[in-house]
């Protein structure tokens, strides 16, 4: 009997287990494809922007180096998601891995000032001024200022007025943004301008914005996200036709990929890249469309999980 009363709650510990796991949540944190299968030799299913909420189905395997996939599903699709991308909320799977992923680099692309945390949970740090990373200064919207640097020498000749090196106004050319692709990331945010920057949790943590563009990576562009007007890439920019956005691309070389929600088209690998998948493909170029068929954001993620 006593056994018996042991075998019972033991089944009733599983269960009540799963049950909890079933209901745990999957928060995507960067640009993420959901695929047929745990690993990236599977299908791809859709795609979702970063902050996706996906219910947890329960389930975590290893791919072969090795990385954890999740299953789950967004109440139309079903699939696997990256652990290089989404993170577990809630109650974490009994078959979760012990070997973490591979940690991106610790050293930052820029010096860290004082952290203060934001209220949403992010590390926002100020950007430097003109004796720091940006030759044309600009204020932080949030954080705490940095510690004063030691004052440089006087020298006899005044300081030049810097201006951004590209001219975003109304007026002007939308910047091309596919040679900023795998470019230096500090080096990128500064010849377009964009002098605010942001820390958060993801494996593109660094992250220089403004109001219609994300540039983000480790140490070199690995994340490009296209929300606004003044840009484009590869021809390609918010407010087009998407017929027309396809025209450019497929006229540019990439390979067009079935995708549920929106266009994706994946981006061939240079000799050089740091990583492709089976089929030479190092990135993917997600076009979000809405119910008029115009273009509302462009979302370029690197392939590296």
């Amino acid at each position: 009997m006593k056994k018996r009363a042991l075998r019972t709650l033991a089944l009733a510990l599983v269960m009540l287990l799963a049950c909890a796991m079933a209901l745990a949540d999957v928060r995507t944190t960067a640009s993420v494809n959901m695929r047929s299968g745990p690993g990236k030799n599977y299908e791809i299913v859709t795609s979702f922007s970063a902050g996706k909420k996906l219910t947890y189905l329960g389930e975590t395997k290893m791919d072969d180096r090795p990385v954890a996939w999740y299953k789950v599903t967004d109440g139309k699709h079903t699939g696997w998601v990256s652990s290089m991308y989404a993170e577990l909320e809630g109650e974490k799977s009994q078959t979760a891995p012990t070997a973490a992923p591979t940690a991106a680099p610790t050293a930052a692309p820029v010096a860290q000032p004082t952290q203060a945390p934001a209220g949403d949970g992010q590390v926002a740090l100020p950007a430097l001024n003109a004796g720091g990373l940006f030759a044309n200064g600009g204020a932080q919207d949030t954080g705490t200022p940095p510690e004063a640097a030691p004052e440089a020498e006087p020298v006899a000749e005044p300081t030049p007025t810097i201006v951004p090196f590209i001219d975003i106004s109304a007026d002007a050319k939308p910047v091309e943004l596919s040679t900023y692709y795998r470019a230096d990331l500090v080096t990128a945010a500064n010849e377009i301008g964009l002098i605010s920057y942001r820390q958060v949790e993801s494996e593109v943590p660094y992250q220089y914005y403004n109001d219609a563009l994300i540039l983000a990576g480790n140490q070199n562009v690995e994340n490009i996200v296209v929300y606004g007007a003044g840009y484009e890439v590869y021809g390609v920019s918010v407010g087009m036709n998407a017929n027309t956005a396809m025209a450019w691309l497929n006229a540019a070389g990439l390979d067009y990929v079935d995708s549920v929600n929106g266009l994706t088209y994946e981006h061939k690998a240079a000799a050089d890249a740091p990583f492709a998948d089976a089929n030479g493909h190092d990135s993917c170029i997600n076009l979000w469309v809405d119910e008029n068929n115009i273009i509302t954001e462009i979302d370029w993620s690197t392939y590296t999980g």
